[in-house]
């Protein structure tokens, strides 16, 4: 499966993060994709997302550096696994949601290889689709995952060029 492109912005790190199961061709660059494991995410129970990134920023061509995943208000908890070669935290937003960030110790991780960053999800209480935004920063070059889906104009492909991550939190039974 591939996942719609994003293009590089010139500012430092800061973001929300990452979920979304809508897979659109699209011209490749840096994306990101999110998948729940074959288990739907439920509204107040808990679950194991993967938010990957399959390469580094195709700017300049360079490896990854770190990862920012920002979830909102709604989402109750979120729990990054460790992940060999990288270190994680988590740190509440004043805005209510919560942030966390990857960083890769010793020298990037390489342009072309995924790499696959789990986390333990407890889903809002409430149905719905919840977006989070992806920002992945590379020597150089950082790309964020944050347009909102919309549909085709003249100056705006769909799906956009840089999607934001979404996921579909179904009601419990």
């Amino acid at each position: 499966m591939t996942r719609p492109s994003a293009t590089t912005l010139g500012a430092g790190i800061t973001g929300l993060a990452a979920a979304v199961l809508l897979c659109v061709p699209a011209p490749a660059q840096a994306h990101g994709i999110i998948d729940l494991g074959s288990v739907d995410a439920v509204a107040g129970r808990t679950s194991t997302m993967t938010l990957e990134v399959q390469h580094g920023c195709i700017t300049n061509a360079t490896g990854t550096l770190q990862v920012e995943a920002s979830v909102g208000r709604p989402w109750r908890r979120v729990a990054p696994q460790p992940v060999r070669g990288w270190t994680v935290g988590v740190q509440r937003l004043p805005s209510g949601g919560q942030q966390i960030t990857w960083t890769k110790q010793g020298e990037p991780h390489p342009f072309g290889t995924p790499v696959f960053f789990p986390i333990r999800v407890t889903w809002p209480q409430k149905p719905g689709v919840y977006s989070m935004k992806v920002v992945q920063a590379c020597p150089g070059d950082v790309t964020t995952w944050g347009t909102p889906p919309g549909p085709a104009t003249a100056n705006s492909p769909s799906p956009p060029i840089t999607p934001i991550p979404q996921v579909k939190v179904l009601p419990a039974n």
